[in-house]
């Protein structure tokens, strides 16, 4: 997780630096007449909903990194639309507020489990990493704000479960793979963007396991868009 945050802000700097050396909203791989090629970047905070009970939380311990890493946007002659169409790579984590409790697969479920009695530094999440593909309508209100809404589909090619915790002076991390996530997602993506910065909010209807495989739960995030 550190290492994926350490990844995500050195994006985001470099992001902010190459916006500021071009001049221009987006990092531009190819700039048209009426069309561009784009990256982008989100980093926000997942907020968890319809969890069962027993199943609790931790905004802070969950996060979505998403990196569209080619965008193609569209805009017509003398409008002020743009549409817009990408594929990129979507890392999500949901971790556990209780530290007592630790995510475990169980055959083919995942659900509830211990960690070993006297274990410390003690952290349990699910996670998935996704290709994605958004497809973008942005309104352009004035030279420095637009907002965008669209549809992000979601192709959930890896899922797994992780501990970590310590015993004495090891480190333990365990990894267990094929949780059975949904395979397909449709999220609804929101972004309000002011002078290049933008402001997203993501909604996540579909449960992210099968509703035989684990714990039915959606979420609701919220973070920066580049």
């Amino acid at each position: 997780m550190k290492k994926l945050l350490v990844l995500a802000l050195l994006a985001v700097g470099m992001t902010a630096y190459a916006q500021e050396e071009r001049g221009k909203k987006d990092i531009t791989l190819k700039d048209g007449e009426n069309d561009a090629w784009t990256t982008q970047l989100a980093v926000g905070v997942n907020l968890v909903t319809g969890a069962p009970d027993g199943y609790k939380f931790a905004p802070f311990k969950s996060w979505d990194i998403n990196w569209t890493v080619v965008q193609y946007n569209y805009t017509p002659n003398g409008a002020s639309q743009t549409y817009s169409a990408g594929v990129g790579l979507n890392w999500r984590n949901y971790g556990l507020k209780d530290n007592n409790t630790a995510f475990v697969k169980n055959g083919d479920l995942v659900e509830l489990g211990n960690f070993p009695e006297g274990a410390g530094s003690r952290y349990s999440s699910i996670r998935t990493l996704s290709i994605s593909v958004p497809l973008l309508f942005t309104q352009k209100i004035s030279d420095d704000f637009s907002f965008s809404v669209g549809p992000i589909v979601n192709f959930n090619a890896w899922g797994w479960v992780k501990r970590n915790y310590e015993m004495g002076d090891d480190d333990f991390e365990i990894s267990t793979s094929k949780i059975g996530q949904t395979p397909v997602t449709i999220d609804v993506m929101g972004v309000f963007d002011f002078d290049g910065l933008g402001v997203f909010c993501k909604y996540s209807p579909m449960n992210v396991l099968k509703t035989d495989r684990g714990p039915k739960f959606q979420s609701v995030t919220v973070g920066l868009y580049l």
